[in-house]
């Protein structure tokens, strides 16, 4: 299947579809979400193209059979305060909605925050779709209901011309539905584990934050035992390392708090043990385009929707423990 990423970001999409997919062109603004994604898929072309001006024909070219899409989130939560269509960063977007009229997929695939399912961006969307004949397909899934330590719900839509599109029932049969997604047999059979499965065997001292600084804001913060089975992450975001607050989890370690290395991060979203960032991307954007990036996992289990790209009972090796 030729597929066309847009807002394609590190390249989560490619990571979970390694084998059943090709990827015609991966777009993306940011040069270096960019440099990332070609330091981990070489193979693929990376195109930095402004989706506010891109043309019908130029993406005609491209000759996809799926469109895959993360469109920014900001527009759509709370600290972005929800301005939806009206926020500058949804323009591209909407573009696209009208590129839609003219070039249409075969397939389209859609991930973002929650919040998306209640906004104006997704109506437009719905009605384009609907106008040009498509099946619709949607829900939100949570890492957790997979057995996954890391709570992020997202909303999923995906369309078909001529196509069928599995039901979820059949979609996401046996998903383990946790409230922490840890413990027993359930996440045996899919991908979860306890979260220090997930943790580096040597922490960098980096990570760790001053002891000033923990005095002051931490009663705010989600503060982990390493120690502790049922522990459950919170959602990172891309302001992870910038933002003290609200960003994500941080861990306890003895005496001290730390932050989630990068690696963890990835680990938690269900990257292939392969991925790695290059060495001249800075701690603090690994960070932020870790957390603008989406969960392997959830996605691999949301793509069996489209019959061409179940991918089976068997997992590949995405977890990479200390012990491995």
């Amino acid at each position: 299947m030729r597929v066309l990423e847009l807002y394609c970001g590190i390249g989560g999409f490619a990571q979970a579809t390694q084998g059943l997919t090709t990827t015609v062109a991966a777009i993306d603004q940011s040069a270096v979400a960019l440099s990332v994604y070609a330091h981990n898929a070489p193979s693929a072309p990376t195109l930095s193209w402004n989706l506010e001006r891109v043309d019908a024909s130029e993406l005609a070219r491209l000759d996809a059979d799926m469109w895959w899409l993360s469109p920014p989130c900001q527009p759509y939560t709370v600290r972005g305060r929800r301005r939806d269509i009206e926020d500058a960063r949804a323009r591209s977007f909407v573009n696209l909605i009208r590129v839609l009229r003219t070039v249409q997929p075969r397939l389209l695939g859609l991930e973002n925050v929650v919040g998306f399912q209640s906004s104006q961006a997704r109506q437009l969307l719905l009605e384009a779709l609907s106008r040009s004949g498509y099946s619709i397909q949607e829900r939100t899934l949570c890492p957790t209901e997979l057995g996954v330590p890391n709570r992020r719900p997202r909303y999923y839509l995906f369309a078909a011309l001529d196509a069928l599109l599995q039901p979820w029932e059949t979609v996401l049969q046996d998903t383990f539905t946790g409230q922490t997604g840890t413990g027993g047999s359930p996440h045996q059979r899919h991908h979860g584990g306890r979260l220090c499965d997930y943790l580096d065997a040597t922490p960098s001292r980096d990570l760790i934050v001053d002891a000033s600084t923990v005095s002051r804001f931490h009663p705010g913060w989600d503060i982990l035992d390493t120690r502790d089975p049922e522990a459950c992450a919170t959602c990172f975001t891309s302001a992870y390392g910038k933002s003290l607050m609200h960003s994500g989890s941080y861990l306890r370690e003895g005496d001290r708090i730390r932050r989630f290395s990068p690696a963890e991060i990835l680990r938690l979203l269900h990257f292939p043990a392969s991925f790695a960032f290059p060495d001249y991307v800075p701690l603090r954007k690994q960070w932020h385009l870790a957390g603008n990036s989406l969960s392997v996992a959830a996605l691999r289990k949301v793509l069996r929707v489209i019959p061409e790209l179940r991918n089976g009972e068997s997992e590949p090796p995405f977890l990479k423990t200390p012990s491995s």
